[in-house]
């Protein structure tokens, strides 16, 4: 059996959207619920006690995700409550914008340029990545409409983790794990508890539910079980979200056994990527802690990279793709 360890993940918070008011928050510990009337409202998750409440947004709709940073958060939403079809964003000049779809959406889930929504249907829910313009399918869930997925939060390595019930009104019985191609992981969830929102904060998956708390996921071999419940006696939400610290520098490494070395790092410019073995396709970025494009490029059957960053002295997320796989480093420039 493999050992009991709290689901930990990385926190890099870049935007590519416009950006909602300016807020006061600590990406470290506060987060969000919405209302069926779509009033938003912050709260603070310290030390094991929640406080806050207040309302910072209203207009919308029932479910809510986040991209942004500390001083320019952005809110991502559905249109129900418009009675319209689309996704809604706030933009501060201009209020909530509606980017018309061909479907209804609901639950929504994102990070950086990954969002996630599941579209309702008569028999069977879709969940689809969004890739700003469209809805792509990636899964259908047959038997599972309507109640059957609870809620999907993101992750930073850009997947999506969606608490899921075989039929309407019963309790979630699994978790499942997606990236923009598909279904990459699934674990069993053996509790009688109906969540109502998920969120990631300080690297932990929490669940949201109308058990006047909220829970830790903690992953068990195959199996999700519930950490010990932080008392949250507010049931009037339909969704969650959070922000995600973009100061963090920690990254999950899904290329462990491949040993990835970045050097020099610091780099006066001039860095080396060896990938550990030959990559058949891997994709380089870089970006600037505001989500700035600064370099991307395909190579194929490649081990070792020689680049050169040119930008001026500053820390630039590097991200190495390769196939699912996925890993976030922290170049540094002197």
């Amino acid at each position: 059996m493999k050992p009991i360890r709290y689901l930990k993940l990385a926190f890099l918070t870049i935007c590519v959207m416009s950006s909602a008011q300016a807020q006061t928050i600590d990406c470290n510990t506060d987060f969000w619920t919405i209302t069926v009337d779509g009033y938003i409202q912050q709260w603070s998750l310290s030390n094991g006690t929640i406080s806050g409440g207040d309302t910072i947004l209203s207009g919308g709709g029932i479910s809510l995700s986040y991209c942004g940073n500390s001083n320019a958060p952005t809110f991502f939403t559905d249109n129900w409550n418009q009675a319209g079809i689309g996704i809604n964003y706030y933009d501060p000049d201009s209020g909530w914008i509606n980017i018309p779809t061909d479907y209804h959406v609901q639950d929504n889930g994102g990070h950086l340029m990954d969002q996630y929504y599941t579209v309702v249907g008569g028999v069977i829910q879709y969940v689809n990545y969004w890739d700003g313009t469209n809805l792509i399918v990636i899964d259908s869930l047959p038997g599972e409409f309507f109640a059957g997925i609870f809620d999907i939060g993101v992750d930073t390595s850009g997947h999506a983790w969606i608490s899921t019930a075989s039929f309407p009104g019963t309790a979630i019985d699994s978790l499942k794990v997606y990236n923009q191609g598909g279904k990459i992981n699934s674990y069993s969830f053996q509790y009688d508890i109906e969540g109502y929102g998920s969120f990631f904060l300080n690297d932990t998956l929490y669940l949201g539910t109308f058990q006047d708390s909220i829970f830790p996921v903690i992953l068990n071999g195959n199996t999700a079980q519930l950490g010990m419940g932080i008392p949250f006696p507010n049931n009037n939400f339909t969704d969650m979200a959070s922000c995600q610290n973009k100061e963090s520098t920690s990254s999950v490494s899904e290329y462990s056994s491949t040993k990835i070395k970045v050097f020099p790092n610091p780099t006066d410019g001039h860095f080396s990527i060896d990938l550990g073995e030959n990559h058949q396709t891997v994709m380089i970025t870089v970006i600037d802690l505001d989500g700035n494009l600064i370099y991307s490029g395909r190579y194929s059957g490649i081990q070792l990279l020689n680049l050169k960053l040119e930008e001026p002295a500053g820390i630039y997320p590097l991200i190495i793709e390769s196939g699912n796989k996925k890993e976030i480093i922290r170049l540094v420039k002197e």
